[in-house]
């Protein structure tokens, strides 16, 4: 059998390899307009749509059902309220405080939101600052300091009690708080939490005080058992108290006939007979 003998190709592969390129079409200002028109309509379209299902609320829908369905999971993992514990209440109503938790036994703890239920809480009446924890898995911790009833203020008639910032406690019934001090005078309230502890001091005027009368404004007239009224210096408070609790304690004054003893001279004391008024028994 014969071969036929190939003849070889002239110069290298490259050469002789044939390469067909196409020129591109050259885009008129017709058919790059119709593009861009298309690209617009086509972003419209799905920003109209987004704010379409934004408006009929379904992404917040979706939302919404994912984070339950969280919360439910959490649940079935025990992150669910168990207990919840209230430190330093006295006052505070129980029905308050719970309505102002807004949270139940047995519901998801991380749904609940310590910082706004602590702010709801600092609003109640007795409250006066609160902090609010939620301590993983399953417990609610409350921590109250309450407003503490200092005194019964009497004014136009009227007694109420206050705390030592002289503010009304209007959850306070008056015959609550009947071992109170009473104060009268009309800005007796600013002024009893200065009194009171000063009174600290002196102990035998404390125990024997029945009542308090600010006087126009700058001094205190003190009413003590046996309806004496001792009336204190303006100027050095602590000083006449003190002159008051040697007569009560050394000389045994209030055991003497006397209504009043006056305190407001530094260097000489006098003493009235004759029968006292009393807070208890007119409007001062």
């Amino acid at each position: 059998m014969k071969y036929r003998r190939r003849t070889p190709l002239r110069g290298s592969v490259t050469q002789n390899m044939t390469r067909v390129r196409m020129k591109p079409r050259e885009m008129t200002p017709g058919g790059f307009m119709l593009r861009l028109g298309a690209l617009v309509g086509s972003v419209i379209i799905v920003l109209g749509l987004a704010a379409w299902l934004w408006h009929i609320g379904w992404p917040q829908r979706q939302a919404e059902h994912l984070t339950q369905a969280g919360l439910q999971m959490t649940q079935k993992a025990r992150f669910a309220v168990r207990d919840v514990i209230i430190e330093g209440r006295q006052q505070a109503s129980k029905e308050a405080l719970s309505a102002a938790l807004g949270i139940s036994t047995g519901a998801a703890i991380l749904s609940f939101e310590p910082e706004a239920a602590q702010a709801k809480i600092a609003k109640l009446p007795w409250v006066a600052s609160a902090t609010v924890e939620r301590r993983l898995p399953d417990t609610i911790y409350v921590r109250l300091t309450e407003k503490q009833p200092l005194a019964r203020w009497q004014r136009q008639g009227r007694i109420i009690v206050i705390d030592s910032e002289g503010q009304e406690l209007r959850e306070a019934k008056t015959d609550q708080f009947s071992q109170l001090p009473l104060v009268v005078g009309a800005d007796a309230a600013a002024e009893t939490a200065n009194l009171l502890e000063t009174l600290k001091e002196f102990p035998a005027v404390e125990d024997k005080m029945t009542a308090a009368v600010r006087v126009s404004g700058r001094r205190w007239d003190v009413h003590l058992e046996s309806r004496v009224v001792a009336r204190l210096p303006e100027a050095d408070m602590a000083d006449g108290l003190k002159r008051l609790s040697e007569l009560i304690t050394v000389k045994k004054i209030l055991e003497r006939n006397i209504t009043a003893i006056d305190l407001r001279l530094p260097d000489r004391l006098i003493i009235e007979s004759g029968q006292a008024p009393h807070p208890g028994d007119t409007r001062l």
